[in-house]
């Protein structure tokens, strides 16, 4: 677990300086224009590697197109042969560390093959705005107040009369909403300011926000097909306007399950309500955790169905105490899926030297894949070692009107109410 936990601090850290890519181009013309463009954000999740070599992207297993990935993020391929769907590989060297991530069936002449981090930072932009009020309705003690508006961010409490300033945060002028909640950690109460214009730096003073929607309503949520996945760990609602997140309330599971919402009224008439119900664990090898999520209905039961487990059957999984065993040598990762998902990851985690990790993303109509040897010009690291791994095997479903390939445009989709996800890890022994 110390490794997955240096994984993760390793996904949400941007590097520092960065060498440059190798120059080195085998089998590739540069001539005319490129029949295939691989953007990807891998340079910008590689602190902890050490002294960076490079990163590459391979299409199939590289022994005839290689390109390496641009500090702009971008890899231009250049041969007409290059044609239907390509197997991406982006591999990453470091000091003694190696990264190889292969999204299979990716269709198209211009795709986004992303990291699957996102960076964490701070307010974007400038000052926009200084906005000053009054929140009425307190019941006695300090409310948050909070930027809601795509692009914007700024957060403050109120003071003790509930008087409140707070500072816009963006890159450009435009509209933003006050959102009040009486408590984040336990919401009992909430109001809402909305079309508030900002931009240049104005003052605007004078708002008052009603405390004025309490969370006392309690609305029936029906959870099916819970038996693979042994018990229902909790039940969320999360609010949202637009795109942009307000507050989530939850209930532990227990039957009849019913979750706090207050009344959709104006000025919360046009808030969107998703609904997650999560069961089962992680660690559970059968089965997993599975997190699955619809619109919240104001009248009448809203239902979810848990989907199928994804299943690992090559190499098998086992515990920490217990774990399985696969063969080294001619290891192929093989799983199987519920038709509705949209995408499949495997992760193959040393927990020795040498490390090198290997991750792989395919659609659920593909059910396995071979890891294959790296060429020598990429990596030292060329093949996955004997030993133990961290095995971790996850699944996604975008929701209705979306496809695998919408992961690979420019603009993927957003999170939608109707999607969900799955994940499960367990630990296996490769032997030769």
């Amino acid at each position: 677990m110390h490794r997955l936990i240096a994984l993760a601090v390793l996904l949400c850290v941007a590097c520092g300086d960065k060498t440059d890519p190798p120059t080195h181009v085998p089998d590739a013309g540069t001539e005319g224009p490129a029949t295939l463009i691989v953007h990807s954000d891998w340079w910008d999740f590689v602190a902890g590697l050490g002294d960076m070599q490079g990163i590459t992207v391979l299409l199939g297993d590289g022994s005839r197109f290689r390109q390496p990935l641009g500090r702009d993020g971008i890899a231009r391929f250049h041969d007409a042969a290059i044609t239907g769907p390509q197997d991406i590989t982006v591999v990453m060297v470091g000091d003694g560390k190696v990264w190889a991530s292969t999204t299979l069936n990716v269709e198209g002449t211009e795709v986004w093959v992303r990291s699957g981090s996102s960076l964490l930072g701070g307010f974007p932009g400038s000052r926009q705005a200084t906005l000053a009020g009054r929140v009425t309705n307190l019941s006695g003690r300090p409310a948050q107040v909070r930027v809601v508006g795509k692009g914007f961010a700024g957060v403050t409490n109120t003071q003790g009369d509930g008087t409140f300033i707070i500072e816009v945060w963006g890159e450009t002028a435009g509209e933003v909403a006050l959102f009040v909640t009486d408590n984040p950690q336990q919401v009992s109460a909430v109001g809402l300011l909305r079309d508030i214009a900002v931009g240049e730096g104005r003052t605007t003073s004078g708002l008052v926000i009603p405390l004025d929607h309490p969370v006392d309503q309690r609305l029936p949520v029906e959870v099916t097909n819970l038996q693979p996945y042994g018990a229902l760990s909790s039940v969320t609602a999360t609010f949202t306007l637009g795109s942009e997140y307000l507050f989530t309330t939850s209930t532990a599971g227990a039957t009849p399950i019913e979750v706090p919402a207050m009344a959709r009224t104006p000025p919360f008439d046009t808030v969107d309500v998703r609904v997650s119900a999560t069961a089962g664990s992680d660690e559970r090898i059968a089965s997993g955790r599975v997190v699955v999520n619809a619109p919240l209905s104001a009248e009448g039961v809203t239902s979810l169905a848990l989907p199928a487990p994804v299943t690992l059957t090559s190499p098998s999984a086992g515990t920490e105490a217990a774990p399985g065993s696969g063969p080294r040598s001619g290891l192929t990762l093989r799983w199987s899926a519920d038709p509705a998902v949209h995408s499949v990851t495997i992760r193959m985690i040393p927990q020795q030297a040498p490390e090198l990790d290997w991750y792989v993303t395919a659609p659920a109509t593909v059910g396995s894949f071979s890891p294959f040897i790296l060429p020598a010009e990429v990596s030292p690291l060329r093949e996955l070692g004997a030993g133990r791994y961290f095995v971790q095997w996850s699944s996604r479903s975008l929701g209705m009107g979306h496809g695998y390939q919408d992961l690979y445009k420019e603009a993927p989709p957003v999170f939608e109410p109707d999607s969900w996800s799955s994940n499960t890890y367990g630990y296996s022994v490769l032997q030769d």
